[in-house]
Order: C-alpha cells, then structure tokens, then sequence
C-alpha cells in the first residue's frame, strides 16, 4: 500500500493514510468523501497528496486555482 498524506481544509492537520486509491498527478487532489477530522472534530473535506514538501514549491511558483493559495496558506503553518 502506498502512504497518502491526507490535509484538512478546514485547519490543515495532516494525517498520513494508507487507504486512498485516488490518482495524484497534479501534486494534489480534492478526496471525494469527507472525512472525520481529529482536530476539528467533524467529518470535512480534505485533499490528498504525495509529498508536502514538493506540494509547497509547486504552489509557491505557480497557484492557478483559488483553492491554490488557501492550501498553501494551510502549509505554511
């Protein structure tokens, strides 16, 4: 099984999961289903990536949707 790190976007926790069968190649992907948050403590959205770090430099170079830069703001943290 291959290790997805999984963001909240509602407070940004990173959770690292083993169970998403989603496809990656844009950096990152907005998960389908919502999903119970421990910090927050509701079910909310979350995206799904590969690698946070690599995350980060593609959005500082080049943010092209809205959703772009609140991702990069929730990373930052």
């Amino acid at each position: 099984m291959s290790r997805m790190i999984a963001i909240c976007l509602r407070c940004g926790t990173a959770q690292v999961r083993t169970d998403l069968g989603e496809n990656f190649e844009k950096g990152y992907t907005l998960l389908k289903k919502e999903t119970f948050c421990p910090r927050c403590n509701k079910k909310t959205n979350f995206i799904a990536t590969k690698d946070i770090n690599n995350l980060r430099k593609k959005l500082e170079q080049n943010p092209s949707k809205p959703l772009d830069g609140y991702i990069l703001k929730l990373i930052k943290r």
